[in-house]
């Protein structure tokens, strides 16, 4: 991610019984602030989607780093060592409207998500 070469994708995984929302928020929330104490000390690496899926009681993230160590160690920081850590993976995500009633219009993608705008 610093020296020109692009960043991997790694996929974590959690298992977290009784997952709801506010814990899914609160996992989030801690997350993304270890990866950016990590990538402030020099260690780039980016919390950049999670899934959760209640039923199975399951948390999925994708990082953007540069290694797998980086993704460890902002896990560690979070104080939620993933159970397991798949490298590299492919991650995509669709952002366009597929005409189904309850996809996300474009104005309901936060900004940093959202596609760039056409000029």
């Amino acid at each position: 991610m610093t020296d020109g070469r692009r960043a991997e994708s790694y996929l974590a995984e959690w298992y977290l019984p009784n997952l709801a929302e506010p814990t899914v928020d609160d996992v989030v929330a801690r997350l993304s602030a270890a990866a950016s104490a990590v990538t402030g000390e020099g260690t780039p690496v980016r919390l950049t989607m999670t899934l959760a899926n209640p039923s199975d009681e399951v948390l999925y993230g994708v990082f953007d780093a540069d290694s797998s160590e980086a993704v460890v160690l902002a896990c560690q920081r979070a104080g939620i060592p993933h159970l397991r850590l798949s490298t590299p993976v492919v991650a995509r995500v669709d952002r366009q409207s597929n005409g189904c009633p309850d996809a996300e219009s474009p104005r309901d993608i936060p900004e940093n998500l959202a596609p760039p705008s056409e000029i």
